[in-house]
């Protein structure tokens, strides 16, 4: 097994030119189409197990290498997977000739680098969402794919595999139930306060240079500040309360949401960001020290109809351990997509399923099986086994879920959460006069007050952030108009990595 000791790792002068050396090199060598193929995963503490699961019931691919920068982590996943290498450093497994394709599941800091590494590396590319951190990253991601276009990619957006969901959204495309009002991608899920800052000491089994990657290290992201006494640093969260943190996450929209926001635009045909994008949100109900909004809306004004996304941290009685609100009246589900056509309301309520209603609310058509009745023997989704079928046919023309898309659903989420970033807060008259022309949003907003209501918010004071309305162009992906030089930020002074882990532009 290679060394996991993280001085070997850093001390050795490979890795400044692993990404570069491999790029030409090993881009001749891509293999996989007519044997078995040989896999790494990385990144595996939560998501990635799932990854190791599903890749385990394919028939003819097998698990040969492991990485993650926790070397307790790892040390679990090489039980789980005899025979399989261990790395603790990506640049290092990277160079292993015996890794035909990529499995990746690291935290979205690292997702564009990582995968721009995988691919001058001459290897496939599985990249769960978001693409990137930012929209300059995931800008890089898709210009490497495109350079590297024999390399087969598959992004993590499993839903695009589901048997149902492609059935109702071929329907939909063919104007089955009459043209699309609005799509909803609404995520109701339960995200509990995450505490006050704290100082604590870095685990020794985290190499914290290598988690941090690109990222700008924050010693004292939990606290801003050091132990007076023995000067022992605090450090940022490294394990899933990330995602709360705009130095490594993006809140729910980046976590869950982007997977309802994904299906949603899908189910509207249009395959580029929104013209204009406007937010209202807050990290409400308690007290911590995260960063990102656990209530949030956002609007993006598609010609065609809008787009609304819906983000609760918060449950429907006030309650700690409460229910959480429903997506629909015709819905159990808390998590899903509504989308209102002329003739019919769209619900898909997981992964694999959709229903097509009525207006009196009687199922026309069932599409798919629902989460309960999936045959989960084969795999959740079925969508890694499609990366493979890919790689044997040795294109990207039948994949599921193509980079190019989930990079702009990864957009959309980045514009909604630069919207609230930039954006003041407000109380509720005031918010109700600023979106009074949406009739949409204005929608979404009551129902966000009364949810916030119950869960003793005052909104009537200023609780919330109102969004900065922005425009952005659909071919250039380039704010414009008012308030663009501050959006632009995240593209033109964007956070281009640390030393030893800049984001590469050329390939």
């Amino acid at each position: 097994m290679s060394p996991l000791n993280r001085r070997s790792f850093i001390k050795s002068t490979a890795f400044a030119a692993t990404a570069v050396g491999l790029s030409a090199r090993s881009f001749a060598q891509v293999s996989g189409a007519n044997s078995e193929i040989r896999v790494a995963v990385v990144g595996f503490r939560s998501r990635g197990l799932e990854h190791i699961k599903e890749i385990k019931k394919v028939p003819g691919v097998r698990i040969v290498a492991l990485c993650d920068v926790d070397s307790d982590v790892l040390a679990k996943g090489l039980l789980e997977c005899p025979g399989a290498v261990g790395y603790t450093d990506i640049r290092k497994m990277l160079e292993d000739k015996n890794i035909d394709a990529v499995s990746n599941a690291s935290p979205n800091h690292q997702h564009a680098i990582q995968g721009i590494w995988t691919l001058q590396a001459g290897k496939h590319l599985y990249m769960e969402k978001p693409l990137s951190h930012n929209i300059f990253e995931g800008q890089q991601l898709v210009a490497a794919g495109n350079y590297f276009n024999k390399l087969v990619i598959q992004a993590g957006t499993q839903s695009r595999s589901g048997a149902g969901i492609r059935a109702a959204v071929k329907d939909v495309h063919a104007g089955v139930y009459g043209k699309v009002k609005v799509a909803r991608g609404i995520c109701y899920k339960r995200r509990k306060s995450i505490g006050p800052a704290k100082k604590t000491q870095l685990p020794s089994n985290i190499d914290y240079d290598l988690w941090n990657g690109p990222a700008d290290i924050q010693e004292s992201i939990r606290g801003n500040q050091t132990d007076p006494v023995n000067e022992t640093k605090s450090f940022g969260p490294v394990h899933y309360d990330w995602h709360w943190f705009w130095n490594y996450g993006g809140g729910d929209m980046c976590n869950q949401a982007i997977h309802e926001i994904d299906i949603a635009r899908w189910f509207l045909n249009t395959h580029e960001v929104a013209p204009e994008v406007m937010s209202i949100g807050g990290r409400l109900s308690y007290s911590d020290c995260g960063e990102t909004p656990n209530s949030f809306l956002a609007i993006y004004n598609y010609a065609a109809a809008p787009l609304i996304a819906e983000v609760r941290g918060l449950t429907s009685n006030g309650t700690m351990d409460g229910p959480m609100d429903k997506i629909h009246k015709l819905s159990k589900a808390s998590i899903g997509i509504v989308v209102e056509c002329e003739n019919a309301t769209i619900i898909v309520p997981d992964y694999h399923s959709a229903k097509a209603y009525d207006a009196s609310g009687a199922v026309i058509k069932s599409y798919g099986k629902e989460a309960s009745q999936v045959d989960m023997s084969g795999g959740a989704s079925g969508h890694h086994a499609n990366w493979f079928e890919c790689i044997r046919a040795g294109s990207n023309s039948n994949i599921h879920a193509p980079l190019h898309e989930c990079h702009i659903s990864t957009n959309l989420v980045h514009a909604a959460n630069i919207s609230y970033r930039l954006g003041a807060k407000k109380n509720s008259g005031e918010i109700t006069e600023a979106i009074k022309s949406s009739s949409g949003l204005s929608e979404a907003y009551n129902r966000m007050k009364d949810h916030l209501g119950v869960n003793g918010v005052k909104v009537d004071e200023s609780a919330l952030t109102l969004g900065t309305p922005l425009t952005q162009d659909p071919k250039t992906e380039l704010f414009t108009g008012a308030n663009s030089e501050a959006a632009n930020r995240d593209l033109v002074a964007k956070r281009e990595g640390r030393a030893g882990f800049k984001i590469p532009t050329k390939f």
